[in-house]
């Protein structure tokens, strides 16, 4: 399999020994990238390129280097015209015939800019598609890295989500499902008879034994007290949240932790200013935690957990044995540690009471409901805001209530304070995907 990188910056600054020259089936280089090939190489690799003409959309042709430091230059013609309009097929056969001409050639890496998203106004999350699963469905003899790099930064964030993993919400339908019937007191015959559903075809739905139809979703929403139209979004038209805005980076690392098998996500916040620091959790591992924070050489200024359970605040013996800070933690919770951290150590914060970390400031807000001493924590910087909802709200979802008297209490939390938070306020939960206020508006069927 052909490794894969992505970078922005210029074609020709690449570290590689062959580049591609999105061509037309004429071997011109007039305008955009090829212009500027042209102007590096020189007009002997045009003239190279226009003696192999013409060029076929689907095939590729080599020539020298020229004046650049390079092998090779391989010209793919997206267009058989220049100045053409295209549709995306024409970028998956040039990146295809790139990659064939390549390998046969026995170059072992190659670079390839964005291809048809200039005059072929191919959108670059199109393009960057096509051209990332041509590389992933092609089996190299000689080639090993492929380089993926663009001026434009539109089509470098197009390429690193092409690259990025599929969303994987944290709940199923049979799991928001499950929830909202225990959380609500009904039994299965209960809620069935109020959907008009078979017990047993509610039993199968629950079970996740098959997808529901998009009448049983509205039904069983209806006898749940769900929003319909939510739920249908994330179980029959397979709704995700979109990433997050770069800027997050700049505040926040994520750090992933395993408990049984179990992803769970910790957070390091960083004011980049004075390089005060706060984990939000442990992420079930303390080591990856306290490593970010010798990484980024910033000081920890506390630990704050936004409920108590293991996968949230396993390691805080290990962390409070290297950085003896405070540990912020919710009114009823300290009995759900699995490990007691002296009392003295321990804040438990009012609700809106806010815990300066450098530059930042960092809200508490209480949100009981998944656990009695639920918190979520709101930081605001330079007219942007993030929260960090635990497991108080997942992407779509909820956590489950513990113990289920306090369901109403967790609906009460999610709907009249983490979603009456500004519409753009990115949400950063203990398991699954991050999404935002305005998302979780419309498509979290507790909401």
């Amino acid at each position: 399999m052909v490794k894969i990188t992505c970078l922005q910056g210029s074609l020709l600054d690449v570290e590689a020994q062959a580049i591609v020259n999105a061509a037309n089936s004429h071997g011109l280089m007039g305008g955009g990238v090829a212009g500027i090939i042209r102007r590096a190489a020189g007009s002997q690799v045009e003239d190279e390129a226009r003696r192999q003409a013409p060029i076929p959309v689907g095939h590729a042709v080599l020539t020298s280097g020229g004046r650049t430091r390079f092998a090779g230059i391989i010209h793919a013609p997206t267009m058989p015209e220049p100045a053409m309009r295209i549709p995306v097929e024409n970028v998956r056969l040039a990146t295809r015939a790139a990659l064939r001409l390549a390998d046969e050639q026995g170059f072992v890496s190659l670079a390839i800019p964005g291809m048809g998203t200039g005059v072929g106004r191919v959108a670059p999350e199109e393009a960057a598609k096509g051209m990332v699963e041509e590389i992933r469905q092609f089996q190299p003899q000689s080639l090993e890295s492929v380089i993926l790099v663009d001026i434009d930064p539109a089509m470098v964030r197009a390429w690193q989500a092409a690259l990025s993993p599929p969303v994987a919400l944290e709940d199923e339908f049979c799991d928001i499902v499950k929830k909202a019937r225990r959380g609500s007191g009904q039994s299965i015959a209960g809620a069935a008879k109020t959907a008009h559903l078979r017990q047993d075809e509610w039993e199968r739905l629950e079970q996740g034994a098959r997808a529901p139809s998009e009448h049983e979703v509205h039904a069983m929403a209806q006898a749940l007290a769900l929003k319909g139209e939510a739920l249908a979004a994330v179980s029959v038209r397979g709704w995700v949240p979109q990433p997050s805005p770069e800027w997050i980076s700049s505040l926040v690392v994520t750090v992933l932790g395993d408990i049984g098998g179990y992803e769970v996500k910790g957070y390091v916040l960083v004011d980049p200013q004075t390089k005060r620091a706060v984990f939000i959790d442990t992420a079930y591992n303390a080591e990856a935690m306290l490593a970010v924070l010798a990484e980024r050489h910033a000081t920890l200024a506390g630990v704050c957990l936004t409920h108590g359970h293991m996968d949230h605040a396993g390691g805080l013996d290990r962390i409070l044995s290297e950085w003896p800070v405070p540990v912020y933690l919710g009114e009823g919770d300290f009995p759900l540690l699995p490990w007691k951290p002296p009392q003295a150590s321990v804040v438990v914060p009012k609700d809106a009471w806010a815990l300066p970390v450098g530059d930042l400031q960092v809200e508490c807000l209480a949100t009981p409901g998944h656990t009695p001493g639920g918190i979520c924590y709101r930081v605001q910087s330079q007219g942007r805001a993030l929260c960090f909802v635990g497991d108080t709200l997942f992407a779509e979802s909820v956590g489950g209530s513990n113990p289920l008297s306090l369901y109403a209490d967790h609906l009460a939390s999610v709907r009249r304070r983490v979603l009456q938070l500004a519409p753009d306020t990115v949400l950063l939960p203990g398991h699954g995907p991050p999404t935002t206020v305005k998302e979780e508006r419309v498509t979290n069927p507790f909401g």
